[in-house]
């Protein structure tokens, strides 16, 4: 993996990041370490997805793009 990154804009409601706060807080005080910063936060939830869809994902067909093309 390259150690190059890249920076994208994710767009929350006020709601969601409230959310993502207390959760990260929740998270520190269970594991009696300090919290970790949104945006760590959102990278560990990308990563975790795309490890987990990675395999499904690598390998698609030409025939399924054909098909996407088409609708």
């Amino acid at each position: 993996m390259s150690k190059l990154t890249k920076k994208l804009q994710v767009l929350l409601t006020e709601e969601e990041v409230n959310l993502i706060n207390r959760i990260i807080l929740s998270e520190a005080i269970e594991f009696n370490q300090r919290p970790i910063s949104i945006s760590a936060f959102i990278r560990d939830l990308i990563r975790i997805e795309i490890d987990t869809k990675t395999e499904d994902y690598i390998t698609f067909d030409k025939i399924d793009i054909k098909k996407l093309k088409n609708k």
